[in-house]
């Protein structure tokens, strides 16, 4: 690949690009690192969970001494702020231990591999990894759902090799992270191909990947645009392997009844929701429906006051800013000017906090309000007949939040709420729906399009359930 096709990444907080410059793979490089993974099955297949387990734990321990390089690069790529870094540092090594724990877990032990005795018949019934594992990195989380993000942990965990295609967003974050796993890889004595990292410029090399006979299965965090073009690739294929893709979401959040009391913590929670890290979060709420009454009201105005002062900053790429203030133009232009609210910002290259506010009869008519907006955007829409009229209107979402000043048992014989888990993969009740937890009960996938398979979750250990295929070992018994 000649110097022609380099490219850098971008700094947000500088508005402008980083000096290091990065060259894409080519096609015969990759055709090697997939021999590599292919080879690297066949052993990985016969390796004991334990062995997984310190594999795991080891790139934990090569993280942790490598955090200070990681986080440079990473702050000089994402617009992030180091508040940010900690946590998304953090969710990423917890996710480590996580899985190193569960494969190792009595839980796990009783589930991978079961025996029956039937009819003079031995079933023995075990779980197998699916092959050699495409994993895209997401966007907006650089560490927790890229380079050793929860799909590439959740796949080595069914001991399948990983080809980790990097976001050309941070690429420089996602090779500080593969030295980490390169040294672990050694550490352990584990094959080369057990995990191995391409750079693309954009989606050629991707698309490749993702039509090769090899690759037994795919992991995606991304746009529904981009979820979608994946998922007629692989159709096009002979033999179609499974895309595990968690695409977008509006996430809509619905205020039953509420009391004067609650307006402030509502309207502080809900903002920050909305607005944090520039609302760059697939489980930000893009739609808030409030009652049309004096307290509705009042909520409403607190709300959009505490939107409009949070602070802003930078996306984390330029065109990211762009296609956000495209789509918030559209809606202006169709909407109008008076029902559009934003704050001011700090610099030129930052992006403002927006929110509209409208009454829900408006709201159905516009299908772009019920689109996801990447960015730090909500509708606020003032409804006055049942809710459940709304929330019928929408697709398949990642998470449905209700509030109610009722105990949980009667929010629970709300037809809303039963309508939410025909749509939702989580029902948010009283909090927000920002903040995904890694524990074995979560799940984060939807009806489609929040995701391409709303029966599994991409966060959590029963994640490892997606890079896995379950085979019959059958003996006559004399």
């Amino acid at each position: 690949m000649s110097v022609k096709n380099s490219f850098k990444t971008f700094n947000p907080f500088k508005n402008s690009y980083n000096e290091v410059k990065y060259i894409p793979d080519t096609i015969t490089e990759i055709e090697k690192k997939v021999i590599l993974a292919t080879e690297a099955a066949k052993i990985l297949s016969k390796k004991s969970y334990a062995d997984i387990s310190n594999f795991l734990l080891e790139i934990k321990s090569r993280m942790i001494s490598n955090k200070e390089q990681i986080k440079e690069v990473y702050l000089s790529e994402t617009g992030l702020e180091k508040s940010r870094f900690e946590v998304e540092f953090k969710r990423t090594i917890y996710q480590l231990s996580h899985f190193s724990d569960f494969i190792l877990s009595e839980n796990w032990e009783n589930k991978h591999e079961t025996v029956e005795h039937f009819n003079g018949k031995k079933l023995t019934k075990k779980k197998v990894g699916l092959g050699p594992i495409l994993v895209l990195g997401a966007s907006n989380f650089p560490l927790a759902y890229s380079t050793i993000g929860g799909d590439s942990v959740a796949a080595l965990s069914a001991k399948c090799p990983v080809i980790l295609k990097a976001h050309p967003y941070h690429t420089g974050t996602s090779l500080e992270v593969y030295k980490s796993i390169y040294t672990a890889i050694n550490n352990c004595g584990l094959p080369r191909g057990t995990f191995t990292h391409v750079i693309d410029s954009g989606h050629e090399n991707a698309t490749f990947l993702t039509q090769h006979e090899e690759i037994k299965g795919i992991g995606f965090t991304g746009s529904q645009t981009g979820g979608e073009a994946i998922i007629n690739l692989v159709k096009s294929r002979r033999d179609e392997v499974p895309v595990f893709a968690e695409m977008g979401s509006l996430n809509p959040v619905f205020i039953l009844d509420l009391k004067k009391t609650s307006i402030a913590y509502l309207a502080e929670s809900l903002a920050h929701s909305v607005c944090n890290d520039r609302g760059q979060f697939c489980t930000k709420p893009g739609a808030i429906f409030i009652p049309n009454n004096v307290i509705g009201n009042m909520l409403s105005i607190e709300l959009k006051n505490n939107i409009i002062q949070y602070k802003t900053g930078p996306m984390l790429h330029p065109s990211l800013r762009e296609n956000f203030e495209t789509k918030t133009s559209s809606i202006k232009n169709i909407i109008g000017d008076l029902l559009v609210f934003e704050s001011e910002k700090k610099a030129e290259f930052h992006v403002s906090n927006k929110v509209v506010i409208i009454a829900e009869n408006e709201f159905n008519k516009v299908e772009l309000l019920r689109k996801e907006i990447f960015g730090p955007y909500t509708t606020i829409v003032m409804y006055e007949n049942d809710p459940i009229n709304n929330l019928d209107l929408f697709d398949g979402q990642l998470t449905c939040s209700i509030f109610s000043e009722k105990i949980n048992e009667e929010i629970q014989k709300e037809p809303i709420y039963h309508l939410a888990i025909q749509k939702a993969g989580r029902i948010v009740v009283n909090d927000v729906p920002t903040g995904v937890s890694v524990s074995k009960n979560m799940h984060h996938g939807g009806p489609y399009p929040a995701s391409s398979d709303s029966r599994f979750t991409a966060v959590g250990s029963d994640s490892i359930y997606r890079f896995l295929r379950d085979v019959t070992i059958q003996q006559y018994l004399n």
